[in-house]
C-alpha cells in the first residue's frame, strides 16, 4: 500500500543517500507497503525530490539487510513472509540475545544491567495495565536492545540492529503485536535471572520467551497472498 506524495515527504536534493536510506527503512518497517509490493525507483525519487541514484543505493542497502528482496530483471519487493521466515528470524535473535545474556550474567556489572532491564519491565507493566499495547511494543524492543547493547559487543549490536528492524517490519505486515498477558512476566523473568547472576536460568528464560512468542505469532497470523512464492 503506497501513500500519496505530499510536501512533508520531499527532502532536499543535497541530502546524503544515508538519510534517504533511513527514510526508506522507516517506511518499510511501519508497513507503508504491503507484502509482495514492488518499490519503484522513479516513484520514490519523485516523492523524495531526489535523483534515482540515492534511491537505488537505499533500496540495495535494505536488500542487504533483509528488509527488501531483489529479484533479477524484475525489481525490488517487500518480502512475502512465511512461517519459516518467522522461525528463522527468532532463531537468529535467540542466538544473539543468548550470547549477550551469557556475557552480561557473567559480568561483574550484571546487577546494574538487571536494574535497567527491570526499570523497562516496570514501564511495560504500567503500559500493559492501561492497555497501551503500542507502548508495550516499543518498550519490548527497548528491553531487547538494552540486553544486547549491555553486552559491550559492537558486533552483536550491529547484527542485532538489522534483526530488530526486520522484526518490526514483520509485525507491521504480518501480524498484530502479541498482546499476551504473560508477556511482561517473561521479560521480568529474564531480568530476575540476570540480577541473580544465574546464567542457566537467564538463558532458559530467553529461550522460553522466544518459544512462546513464535507459537503466538504463528497462531495469530494470517497467511499472506503469494506465500511460498516469489512476488508477482
Amino acid at each position: 500500500m503506497t501513500s500519496a506524495p505530499n510536501a512533508k515527504d520531499r527532502i532536499e536534493r543535497s541530502t546524503l543517500s544515508s538519510i534517504v536510506t533511513e527514510r526508506l527503512r522507516e517506511m518499510v518497517i511501519r508497513g507503508d507497503y504491503e507484502a509482495g509490493s514492488q518499490l519503484s525507483e522513479v516513484e520514490l525519487a519523485d516523492r523524495f525530490g531526489v535523483s534515482r541514484g540515492p534511491i537505488r543505493e537505499g533500496l540495495q542497502r535494505l536488500v542487504q539487510e533483509g528488509l527488501l528482496k531483489s529479484i533479477p530483471h524484475r525489481g525490488v519487493f517487500v518480502p512475502v513472509v512465511s512461517n519459516l521466515d518467522i522461525e528463522d528470524l527468532y532463531l537468529a535473535r535467540e542466538a544473539i540475545e543468548g550470547a549477550a545474556t551469557r556475557v552480561i550474567t557473567m559480568s561483574p556489572a550484571h546487577a546494574e544491567v538487571a536494574g535497567r532491564l527491570e526499570a523497562i519491565v516496570g514501564e511495560m507493566r504500567k503500559a500493559a495495565g492501561a492497555n497501551r499495547w503500542s507502548a508495550v511494543a516499543d518498550l519490548d524492543m527497548r528491553f531487547h536492545r538494552e540486553l544486547v547493547g549491555s553486552s559491550g559487543s559492537p558486533r552483536l549490536s550491529r547484527m542485532y540492529a538489522s534483526l530488530i528492524d526486520e522484526t518490526r517490519a514483520i509485525l507491521s505486515v504480518t501480524v498484530r503485536y502479541p498482546n499476551r498477558d504473560d508477556l511482561v512476566a517473561e521479560h521480568g523473568d529474564i531480568a530476575t535471572h540476570v540480577a541473580a547472576g544465574d546464567i542457566d536460568g537467564a538463558l532458559a528464560s530467553v529461550a522460553r520467551h522466544f518459544e512462546i512468542t513464535i507459537e503466538s505469532l504463528l497462531r495469530d497470523r494470517e497467511p499472506q497472498d503469494g506465500e511460498n512464492a516469489d512476488p508477482a
